[in-house]
């Protein structure tokens, strides 16, 4: 990972945005979408920069760039198109240890633009770390033809339960249980369907369902080496396992499909004794087996 993704509310927060043409307004409206208090500094502004300057209430400041613009500023934006004034900007930024992004110059740039799904309280960014922008839209496109277009509307019905959920259910476990059979069950079905109604009944038979002792369950994968022939199944169970125990050769790739608060132990042998006890204090186990085929020759040796 080259590039640390992170959001950050920018909500009346102070940015600043160096250019004046078309690349500048398509920044400003999705800085604008943001809530950023945002000032625009270009010698000229074009029309479609004054129409989004005018939405997003923008101040505009009609003269060249000064480093002393920079002052005061969170985040600061270059699109100005010309090279020359964007490293300007940039050395400016670095001095001031502002974070700066630079339109179609990647390797001048701290902060990398993703494509965006924008669903309300869902956001979905896709980035390839400037190196293909094109190849981002394609997959921001492919996920946007799958995600519910309501998709938002849940994560917003889901956090008007979040204090009962803490309050009724003060297991941390049991809570995470209860979400993710929130986000996959029929109280989803109903908010994406528009019946938040009865998605509310769901919700509350499901938090007083949970409120009886844990169970847990055991479950086996064997894995051809390949995390392309993962199925559907075997990516469910590792997302949901608390512990998953594995081969020592399993590769990494697999390994990093498992839930990041999980527990992982490798070992080439474990008791099914221990697997039944963390089944049976309420643990979601998966052994997860290298196939034969894909073992290593000197592992099927000893196997053998």
């Amino acid at each position: 990972m080259q590039v640390f993704p992170l959001f950050i509310k920018l909500k009346d927060r102070p940015v600043l945005l160096v250019g004046g043409g078309d690349a500048a307004a398509a920044k400003l409206r999705l800085l604008a979408a943001a809530g950023a208090a945002c000032t625009v500094v270009a010698p000229d502004f074009s029309a479609d920069l004054l129409k989004a300057a005018s939405d997003a209430r923008a101040v505009l400041q009609n003269r060249e760039f000064q480093p002393g613009d920079i002052d005061g500023q969170q985040l600061v934006f270059s699109a100005h198109e010309d090279e020359a004034m964007d490293r300007r900007v940039v050395a400016a930024a670095k001095a001031r240890n502002v974070l700066v992004n630079v339109v179609d110059r990647p390797e001048m740039t701290d902060l990398v633009m993703p494509a965006v799904v924008d669903r309300d309280d869902v956001v979905v960014a896709i980035s390839t770390n400037g190196a293909a922008p094109v190849l981002a839209r394609k997959i921001r496109a492919a996920i946007e033809s799958v995600l519910p277009h309501r998709i938002g509307r849940l994560a917003v019905f889901a956090r008007h339960f979040r204090s009962a959920v803490h309050d009724r259910l003060g297991d941390a476990v049991a809570r995470r249980r209860f979400w993710e059979d929130f986000f996959e069950g029929p109280v989803a079905s109903a908010v994406l369907a528009g019946d938040e109604r009865r998605a509310a009944r769901e919700v509350i038979r499901a938090i007083n369902r949970r409120q009886g002792p844990m169970e847990g369950e055991l479950a086996t994968i064997v894995a051809a080496g390949d995390p392309e022939l993962l199925t559907l199944r075997d990516l469910r169970l590792l997302r949901q396992a608390d512990l998953v125990i594995h081969d020592m050769a399993m590769p990494q790739a697999i390994i990093d499909f498992t839930r990041r608060d999980a527990r992982r132990i490798a070992l080439a042998e474990q008791s099914d004794t221990f697997m039944q006890d963390e089944a049976r204090a309420g643990h979601r186990v998966v052994r997860l087996k290298l196939a034969a085929a894909a073992k290593p020759a000197d592992l099927r040796a000893v196997a053998e």
